[in-house]
């Protein structure tokens, strides 16, 4: 089992090589069908991120060796630029509310700015983050915003399935199928909001807590893609291990805390598949490295006609293709974004 204390060290280690020279940090370009495209990786976000993860380590009261101040200033400067979407918004709002709070009127008048057209194309990735943000600040100040709170929601409620995961805003070459990462980004936040008094969404969360958990892989991963409609695996690979080591603990987490069920085996699964238990049989965590690769990929893009098909198979079969484990390959590149949502997931832990 990979030690909490191990994954809090590579990442505080492994952090400052990838700040620039703004403060920030360096965006890692997105992995071709896994992670959100709709909006490009930016170094802003990277940066709120790693100030999140940052924050929970001072929450824990151990050393790091980095200002998070002059993050905070330096992100706080930037919110206002053009390109800034809500899902940096949301997570800004939810690294505030733990910074003290003294920005959160001004975030909160960005977010209505940004939102003024309507939340229909916003990523169900980036409208979790923001759903979060909205709920930590209504947890922090008694007092939350009430009609964006109930916006939110609506769009969330929507994109629901039967099934109990949810549609999101697509690429049009992806169909149906959705990155499975969003979605527990999704249960983060419904979770959340029960815990800012939205009771309501319990039975949400609830159902798309066991959807995740019936899409678990018999080696502990969970699919790169899948189709929320049917409630199964759209394509399996890449499976990214920032979603296993931070993503899936951070909900599956919070949902045993709130009483959704205990998930606390699905989540050593999960580390265990991080841990050497996946296809290869390597290990992603190099302690004496200090790294962790971005995850298992397919040796090549699949091309249109390999895209067909995997599509054509699905149909006749109701499951994705199996890749031989021949074809696949780990990606060893670093991500400032990944190390923050695993200090979020890991520290003081």
């Amino acid at each position: 089992m990979i030690e909490p204390r191990s994954l809090e060290r590579i990442a505080l280690e492994r952090l400052p090589e990838l700040q620039v020279a703004s403060g920030l940090f360096r965006a890692t370009p997105r992995i071709e069908g896994v992670e959100d495209e709709t909006a490009p990786a930016t170094a802003l976000q990277a940066g709120i991120v790693v100030l999140l993860g940052l924050l929970r380590v001072e929450e824990s009261e151990a050393d790091q060796p980095f200002s998070t101040g002059a993050l905070r200033t330096r992100i706080l400067g930037d919110l206002g630029g053009a390109g800034v979407n809500p899902g940096e918004l949301g997570l800004a709002l939810w690294a505030e509310s733990r910074a003290g709070g003294s920005a959160i009127n001004e975030i909160d008048g960005l977010i209505r700015r940004a939102t003024v057209g309507g939340l229909e194309k916003v990523s169900t990735e980036q409208l979790a983050w923001l759903a979060s943000g909205l709920a930590e600040t209504a947890v922090l100040t008694g007092d939350p915003a009430t009609a964006l709170i109930s916006e939110v929601k609506s769009e969330l409620l929507s994109r629901l399935t039967p099934g109990g995961l949810s549609r999101d805003v697509h690429a049009r070459r992806l169909g149906t199928a959705v990155p499975v990462s969003g979605q527990f980004h999704l249960l983060h936040a419904l979770v959340q909001l029960v815990r800012a008094g939205e009771e309501d969404l319990r039975n949400e969360a609830d159902r798309l807590a066991g959807a995740l958990l019936s899409l678990q892989r018999d080696d502990g991963s969970w699919p790169g893609l899948i189709d929320p409609v049917r409630c199964q695996a759209a394509v399996i690979y890449p499976v990214l291990a920032v979603t296993q080591v931070a993503a899936a603990p951070i909900a599956l987490r919070a949902a045993t805390e709130v009483g959704l069920g205990d998930f606390n085996s699905a989540i050593a699964a999960s580390m265990e598949w991080a841990g050497g238990a996946n296809a290869l049989g390597l290990n992603l965590v190099h302690e004496a490295d200090s790294r962790i690769d971005r995850g298992i990929l397919t040796k090549r893009k699949p091309g249109a006609l390999e895209r067909g098909i995997s599509s054509a198979a699905r149909r006749i079969t109701g499951q994705a293709n199996e890749p031989d484990s021949r074809q696949l390959i780990v990606d060893p590149a670093a991500s400032s974004e990944d190390l923050g949502w695993v200090l979020e997931a890991w520290a003081g832990r």
